[in-house]
This record gives structure tokens, C-alpha cells and sequence, in this order.
């Protein structure tokens, strides 16, 4: 009897080291290994090629639209300390909001995701600040985007 208890307190042991093990094991993750990224710049992608990008503390590019005409579809990308391009997820509560100097001058439009429209209302130069939401506050606030309205 005494060996049956001390064989069942090994194989119980080991079954519960096997699933202590497993439960901790990052590999077998259904998340994508991006969730945890940390965004230190941006790119801005339309038409399929970069069109506005902030990298190393500099932003490159710009927007020049006309008065009354939307813009195309824009989607944003967020760039890891590593340069990997990434976007959070959504289901976790991640969103992107935009803020202009001249909110008289444009409008923003979300579309789907990571993506939108801007709309111009007047003709000028304004800015524009992209901001990663999460949890009630901005997890990433880019620098200014110059946007030009003719």
C-alpha cells in the first residue's frame, strides 16, 4: 500500500509539473508576438508605398490635398525598437485618434482599423497629431504631421 501512495505522489507531482510548465510557456501562445511591442515611430502607407514617416525622432514627408477632395485611403503602421512594422490589436482595446492644430481645416475619418481618410474643409497648412489609444490614454503621441490644404 505504501508503494502505490508513493507512486501516486510521483505521477501527481509530474502532472502537475508538466502543466505548470505548459501554462507558462509563451511559445504556445495564441497571441501574436506583436501585442507587447512598444511603438518608437510610425509610417504613414498610401497607395502602397511609405508617405509619411517618424523615425529616430524625426518625421519625413508630409500631406498636400486638395480643398474638398478626400484623401486617399491612409493606414498606419507602428515601427519597434527592433524596426519591425506592426499593428496592435484591436480586441485588446488599442484605437487610433487624430488631432489637428486647425480642426476647422480637416476632418478625420477612421476606416477600419489602422486606417483613414482625411478630409480638408479649407484651404492652408495645418498639423496633425496621430495618437495610439489604449486604455483611456495615449500609449504613443507621434510628432507633427504638416498637413497642406491648396
Amino acid at each position: 500500500m505504501k508503494k502505490n501512495n508513493y507512486t501516486f505522489l510521483k505521477f501527481s507531482t509530474l502532472i502537475l509539473t508538466i502543466a505548470v510548465l505548459a501554462c507558462s510557456n509563451p511559445a504556445d501562445s495564441d497571441h501574436d508576438h506583436d501585442e507587447h511591442l512598444e511603438p518608437v515611430g510610425f509610417v504613414l502607407k498610401m497607395n502602397g508605398t511609405d508617405h509619411v514617416k517618424q523615425e529616430n525622432g524625426t518625421v519625413t514627408g508630409s500631406f498636400t490635398l486638395t480643398n474638398g477632395n478626400e484623401s486617399d485611403h491612409v493606414n498606419i503602421y507602428y515601427i519597434a525598437e527592433d524596426g519591425d512594422e506592426f499593428q496592435p490589436h484591436t480586441d485588446e482595446g488599442y484605437s487610433l485618434a487624430a488631432e489637428f492644430a486647425n480642426s476647422d481645416m480637416m476632418e478625420f475619418e477612421s476606416e477600419g482599423d489602422w486606417g483613414f481618410h482625411l478630409h480638408p474643409k479649407a484651404v492652408g497648412t495645418t498639423t496633425m497629431t496621430l495618437k495610439l489609444m489604449h486604455g483611456g490614454h495615449s500609449d504613443f503621441t507621434s510628432q507633427n504631421i504638416t498637413i497642406t490644404v491648396n
